[in-house]
């Protein structure tokens, strides 16, 4: 866990190093615990002319966010809390907040580079650690209080381009349904503490919102739709795009899809000819822990809860070994009130946080053995 911080922590000092509008070598020689306030006038941004504009108005909202949540959220939440999104995981206490859906008018995409310019010109400051949240600086009061002007270089509208990956669709996507999809990646993303992309690229989403696969096996032709992703959130978003498609009267277009080139796999066997997910079941049942299984198996835990799960239907795990039950009754009305058994998104969005993916599965699986 400790040396998988440290990469996540690189990563994302890179992708800062790819964003910034200052000078490259100071930003490699402060990274190296040598501090300098000369530039070098040699990198591409020392040699570029950035056009810059006056921001005080926005840069005093986004400041407000911060203080008014009292420094406790990360970027995401105050993205979400100044755009007024009415989201579950907005608490009710902010949303009677002056600044609640005060920057409604600028997209997520540009607030992103808002607070990344506010951090990068110290208005802001992100904190370390798994959970890094925004905090004010020593900076920040003269703004709050009209003293300072803020400039920022100025942040091109962002428009969501076909990416070349995908340079294959020659189709229109619907940008709705592109939509709806990123907020169900969102969910998933915050549920498993990882970034959207892990979940499925924007590259595999135009292609879901082009070709509108209806079952498991039209996904499966999806680019960037493997075996363990299909298993994980297939059902899920196929639900989304059947109940997109029902609304707006649209048929699959699959057919207009290049056939995907598979690999072939052989499924994972133990030395008795038990495959990865009947090992599990073994394992588990021998140790009796969800936890010391995944150990034992050197395997994620959501891997092998996902793996559990699918022996419910069959009566080999029972929902009580996996589900504490007092929440099953919660999650059968959530699944109740999102009309699904299937996909579980939107009874996890209901839910909230207290409550896995895993569990929602068990009992989605146990109604299913019931009907």
């Amino acid at each position: 866990r400790e040396q998988s911080d440290i990469m996540l922590k690189k990563l994302d000092t890179m992708g800062k190093f790819g964003d910034i509008k200052t000078c490259r070598r100071r930003f490699l020689l402060n990274y190296f615990s040598e501090e300098t306030v000369a530039v070098c006038g040699n990198c591409d941004n020392c040699n570029t002319t950035f056009e810059r504009f006056d921001v005080t108005v926005i840069a005093q909202k986004a400041l407000s966010a911060v203080h008014r949540t009292e420094q406790r959220f990360g970027m995401s939440y105050l993205i979400d809390f100044l755009r007024g999104s009415q989201a579950k995981t907005i608490r009710d206490e902010h949303k009677n907040l002056k600044t609640y859906g005060v920057g409604s008018d600028i997209s997520k995409d540009n607030w992103f580079d808002y607070f990344k310019d506010l951090i990068e010109q110290g208005y802001l400051k992100q904190t370390d650690g798994q959970y890094p949240v925004i905090v004010l600086t020593e900076k920040s009061d003269d703004v709050l209080r009209g003293k300072e002007a803020v400039e920022l270089i100025k942040v091109k509208v962002k428009e969501e381009k076909r990416p070349s990956l995908v340079s294959e669709v020659q189709h229109e996507y619907s940008r709705d349904l592109f939509d709806e999809l990123k907020r169900m990646r969102t969910v998933f993303a915050k549920g498993e503490n990882v970034p959207p992309y892990v979940i499925f690229s924007d590259a595999t989403l135009i292609e879901m919102a082009t070709y509108l696969p209806h079952d498991i096996a039209e996904m499966r032709q999806i680019s960037g739709v493997g075996d363990l992703k299909l298993e994980k959130y297939g059902r899920d978003f196929v639900n989304e795009i059947r109940n997109y498609c029902k609304r707006n009267q649209l048929t699959s277009k699959i057919e207009l899809k290049s056939p995907k080139r598979e690999r072939k796999q052989r499924p994972k066997r133990g030395r008795n000819g038990d495959d990865t997910y009947t090992i599990s079941l073994k394992t588990f049942k021998r140790i009796g822990s969800i936890t010391e299984t995944a150990k034992a198996r050197g395997l994620a835990l959501s891997t092998i809860e996902g793996h559990l799960v699918r022996f419910i239907p069959t009566g080999e795990i029972s929902l009580d070994e996996l589900v504490p039950s007092e929440k099953v009754d919660a999650i059968r009305k959530a699944l109740v009130a999102t009309q699904t058994t299937g996909a579980i998104g939107p009874a996890k969005e209901l839910l909230g946080d207290e409550y896995s993916y895993a569990e929602i599965r068990a009992v989605a699986a146990d109604f299913l053995r019931e009907q």
